[in-house]
């Protein structure tokens, strides 16, 4: 009762809960004797400006007496430390050993994932030590202690009560911090270990497949996870702009992020951003699992396939050897595979490693050791295997793919050292010419990059999803009652609940109106001027709520003859409502004066009637917390047959879009300077094909599939800024303005109705507006987006998924007709099935979208088995099997070829792209950029002001002489051209190749692409291969000679 009774006085005098608060934390610590626990439970309550309540809650418990629970903790904590500083032993062991031995890798990822698991469990442990301390303190005790003494005074010791309660409460807060970080870092070691344990497992080739496959797919997962993070980012930043204003899940870019990768994992529920706007929410969400499930996890799919084949290759060719090796030391030692239990096998080895015994036969061993000769050949065959074995299972968990890719790096550096092929006067002048490309190739990817991000920042700004997600939330929560059908002696009707013409009445005198029409506080007590005609404290109404009733004109009935003709006589054409009457409650009025007019409606029994259609209800709010202008429409529809369906809708825009935001206008120019860039480089671009083309036959090389996505996404920046530029107008129009004025100050007293409905007219254009700059927002989003991609094309790598995407794209066409004539089949027969039943079946648009979702994992399968059980199943397995199983399958099958197609072609560039990338690397430093060198600039200039034509070949001797350098500097600048232009080469060819779209480069089985060849290419390719093949050569009479030498020392 005590309680009870200041709860009271704090809500009668507003010290807990006032219009100022912004947050409530209550905070609960108790203590559990059975299980020996504290526990705090905190509760928070936020108060958002928008009038919008945020309630989360969170409990931590710790134990009280750590080690006195559980008498086995202290022993687990001695074998966990015990393995600990044997495992820091054991690989401190290796590394002192592999450095004595001067190996060239000492430090491994493996080792890597050794030690960060050692310092995850050594964290863990210094984090438990503390929690240990802090728990085990004589002064929280006895604080607790103090508090329940029955002899302890709390009214004579308040203050003293206070203190010892804020200590307490601080010191469990600090615990449950503890607690948070020991389970945090208790996870990341045992991730590690993990990873430790299949390390280990490396010896085996079976076992090794995982592992190999893991690390063997890292290299081509880093360009596909920048790939992803691009598309992933662009849907997220595009759902931030939809749906972040009416969904939590949306609400911040963190919590979208979260959303959209939990939604390709299964875990989201659609219905959530499809009552935000339907078909909008469809688009967005068949495109991000499109593009992100479809197809990049499918690419996903098809990478680890690949690496998959190519361990299962290699690890069948050491298969054989193993287990050849493990079957014969089983044959010779038996089961437990391990000979030096023996005691012969201990002499043999302490023999050889005191240099006893220098030859190694049956009969020296027998000798030796005082044995027989079949004993003697025993042990030494236990000798052979064993040995055998070691090697296998050092050969196959050392490094190999590392020595292998260095050696690779050092032959293709061996073959640009080694190229015999000379460049011509021509070629030097290319490459001088090529500068400004080379350096457009690698900037554009930054350029559009950049563009990407500054729209979606300035997209974002001019949509301030962060303030309009509580207003609108807070708005609706309050007008638009939502609530479950269990009734109560207080419960009052929810506008989602309601059924009939009769519950329309309950729900606005009870709810609507009450909530709506305001003037008093919680208390009872009268609100001040200032607080009157809000809602919720902060949405103050714009003049008044409007009532909108629309009926359907009556119409003969179809069936007129007859008995049922007689029975109905008289319809109505629900498809043409007309507008029947409208009111307005004034925004001063109060709940009695409110809910009078509705009952006077609703006695007049003609307000809603059998031919009521549509009941609108708006009502248009101002935020001055968060600036924003705010229109709900509460509409219920009157269905023919019945059926009620009530539907809220939130539009808020904000009132300065430029005066709230002082990055509004940066953004704004930045997004224009980089238009104009784009057009302006587009433009450069055609010209310069243009004049290339002068003379030459047509060919519409310029107008690609990607420069037609380059001109898209300019198309639509442009629409968004001039829908932008719309709406702000409409904001900033001093009609509107002068309306606000006079509806305020009642000076337009003659026609109050008139100048409402234009401030609503004008409120729903602006709502429209403010809907239409998000989906060009969407639009631009993905447009810019895929010209990132686009950019990203001159790298083999980086190029792989726009290169699957394109040559997907011919196969995909035959697959779409037929999946949309099997998907029309169940989508028609879904409809006729279950429509009269469920509202997502009741309409073909609506069961198209349905069929989709369920293909998605997103289907409520009760709902069908409700209908008719034995129907429903035979329709859901028939979909799933032909849509889902076999053309899903179909699609993957696509995807896969398609990319199986481009690691094909893109591999007979990676090599002379890596080749010529290193050598320029380490002739021009990390820049990749020659050009620099008065030495590169002065062959350049020489070159541009040669003869055209000339086929003079540039050697090291021609360039020391006309330079007046070295040979040993004109080595380094003939080297640093031919690099400079075999990337060039490489790098063109990428672009071109890849804007061929017409179906050229993908050729099916069987078939022969035509080609164009470039003969002085041809002659570079050839002599670069005489290189390599020399440099094979050279390399394999090395490693005979090593092998000769080491056969030699051993005999």
């Amino acid at each position: 009762q005590e309680i009870i009774d200041w709860f009271q006085e704090v809500k009668a005098n507003h010290t807990l809960v006032s219009d100022a608060n912004t947050a409530l934390h209550i905070n609960v610590a108790t203590y559990n004797g059975e299980l020996n626990l504290l526990c705090i439970t905190a509760l928070q309550i936020k108060f958002q400006p928008g009038g919008y309540v945020d309630t989360r809650s969170k409990m931590t418990s710790m134990p009280l007496d750590p080690y006195g629970n559980d008498p086995s903790g202290g022993l687990m904590d001695l074998i966990t430390g015990m393995f600990f500083l044997t495992t820091v032993g054991m690989d401190y062991r290796k590394i002192a050993r592999h450095r004595k031995q001067k190996k060239a890798v000492v430090w491994t990822k493996w080792r890597t994932v050794t030690w960060m698991s050692l310092a995850s469990v050594l964290t863990f442990y210094v984090f438990w030590i503390i929690l240990s301390v802090l728990v085990t303190q004589a002064q929280l005790k006895n604080e607790i202690i103090a508090m329940e003494n029955p002899a302890f005074d709390f009214e004579h010791n308040t203050a003293l009560a206070i203190v010892y309660f804020i200590d307490i409460m601080d010191r469990m807060k600090t615990m449950g911090t503890i607690m948070i970080i020991l389970r945090l870092s208790a996870m990341a070691a045992m991730c590690l270990l993990m990873f430790r344990i299949l390390g280990s497992l490396r010896f085996h080739p079976g076992l090794n497949v995982v592992m190999a496959t893991l690390t063997k797919s890292l290299r081509s997962l880093a360009p596909f996870f920048f790939v992803f993070v691009v598309c992933l980012s662009a849907f997220v930043m595009s759902g931030c702009l939809l749906f972040g204003d009416s969904t939590k899940a949306f609400s911040t870019i963190g919590m979208s992020y979260v959303t959209v990768v939990n939604m390709l994992f299964g875990q989201f529920n659609p219905d959530m951003v499809l009552d935000v706007n339907y078909y909008t929410a469809v688009v967005w969400y068949w495109s991000a699992m499109v593009v992100l499930s479809l197809v990049l996890f499918n690419m996903l799919l098809a990478i680890v396939i690949e690496s998959f084949q190519k361990v299962h290759n290699s690890s069948d060719k050491r298969t054989a050897p193993y287990m050849a090796a493990i079957s014969e030391l089983l044959r010779v030692e038996g089961l437990w595979l391990w000979p030096w239990s023996r005691r012969d096998m201990i002499r043999l080895g302490r023999a050889v490693h005191a240099d006893e015994l220098r030859d190694v036969s049956a009969a020296a061993i027998a000798k030796h050791l005082a044995l027989s000769d079949d004993q003697a050949r025993l042990v030494l065959a236990k000798v052979r295997a064993f040995k055998r074995v070691r090697q296998l299972e050092h050969h196959i968990s050392s490094n190999q793919e590392f020595v292998f890719m260095t050696i690779t790096c050092n032959l293709d550096c061996v073959v640009i050292e080694m190229g015999t092929a000379e460049l011509t006067i021509d070629d030097v002048r290319l490459a001088y010419a090529s500068r400004g490309d080379f350096v457009m190739i690698f900037l554009s990817p930054l350029f559009n990059m950049f563009f990407f991000l500054v729209f979606a920042a300035c997209a974002l700004d001019h949509t301030p999803i962060q303030a309009m997600f509580p207003s609108e939330n807070g708005l609706a929560n309050i007008v638009a009652k939502a609530g479950t059908d269990a009734v109560t002696t207080v419960t009052t009707t929810k506008f989602s609940n309601m059924a009939t013409h009769h519950d329309v009445f309950p729900w606005l005198t009870n709810t609507f109106v009450p909530y709506t029409f305001v003037t008093t506080d919680y208390n009872g007590r009268n609100l001040s001027t200032p607080d009157l005609r809000r809602v919720n404290y902060v949405h103050r109404i714009l003049g008044a709520v409007e009532f909108k009733t629309y009926s359907a004109p009556p119409r003969p009935c179809d069936v007129v003859d007859g008995p049922l003709g007689a029975m109905y006589a008289q319809c109505h054409d629900f498809d043409s409502p007309v507008l029947n009457s409208a009111f307005y409650i004034d925004a001063g009025a109060d709940p009695e004066t409110a809910t009078a007019v509705i009952s006077a409606k609703q006695a007049s029994g003609a307000w809603l009637d059998a031919s009521t259609a549509n009941l609108h209800i708006n009502l248009a709010t101002f935020n001055g917390e968060l600036n924003l202008l705010c229109l709900i429409s509460l509409r219920v529809t009157f269905q023919p047959g019945g059926f009620l369906q009530p539907i809220y809708q939130t539009k808020c825009m904000p009132s300065d879009p430029y005066g709230t935001s002082y990055l509004a206008a940066p953004l704004d120019a930045c997004v224009l300077v980089l238009w104009i860039t784009t057009i302006w480089m587009e433009l450069r671009e055609w010209c310069r094909d243009h004049r290339r083309r002068t003379g030459q036959p047509p060919k519409p090389r310029f107008c690609t599939l990607w420069r037609a996505v380059t001109w898209l996404s300019v198309v639509s920046v442009a629409v968004y800024f001039a829908i932008w530029t719309a709406l702000c107008m409409a904001v900033y129009s001093p009609t509107f303005a002068a309306d606000l004025t006079a509806l305020e100050t009642g000076a337009s007293s003659s026609q109050p109705q008139l100048l409402l409905v234009d401030i609503m007219t004008r409120l729903k254009a602006m709502g429209y507006l403010t809907l239409s700059v998000r989906i060009a927002g969407m639009v631009s989003l993905g447009l810019l987006m895929f010209r990132t991609l686009s950019s990203l094309r001159f790298h083999p790598h980086l190029n792989m998924v726009t290169a699957t995407l394109t040559a997907s794209l011919h196969s995909l066409v035959p697959f779409c007709c037929i999946f949309v004539i099997c998907l029309t089949a169940f989508v028609t027969s879904g409809c006729l099935l279950f429509g009269e039943r469920l509202l997502q079946f009741s309409t073909i648009s609506r069961s198209i979208i349905t069929v989709v979702n369920m293909l998605f994992g997103q289907f409520d399968l009760a709902a069908i088995f409700a209908v008719d059980y034995n129907i429903a199943f035979t329709w859901y397995w028939c979909a799933m099997v032909i849509l889902f199983l076999v053309l899903f399958n179909m699609l993957l099958a696509i995807v896969l070829a398609a990319f199986d197609h481009v690691r094909t072609v893109t591999a007979t560039k990676i090599a002379p792209y890596m080749a010529a990338i290193t050598e320029l690397r380490r002739l021009a430093g990390p820049m990749l950029w020659p050009w620099n060198h008065p030495h590169m600039m002065q062959l350049g200039s020489f070159a541009e002001s040669a003869n055209t034509g000339l086929s003079t070949a540039v050697t090291s001797a021609s360039i020391a002489k006309q330079l007046c350098v070295t040979d040993v500097d004109a080595d380094i600048v003939l080297r640093k051209t031919r690099a400079f232009l075999a990337i060039m080469h490489i790098l063109r060819d990428s672009n071109l190749n890849d804007d061929d779209v017409d179906g050229e480069d993908f050729v099916g089985e069987g078939e022969v692409a035509p080609t164009s060849v470039d003969v002085s290419e041809l002659n570079q390719r050839l002599d670069m291969m005489e290189a390599r093949l020399e440099a094979k050569l050279a390399a394999m009479s090395v490693n005979m000679a090593a092998l000769i030498a080491r056969i030699d020392a051993k005999l």
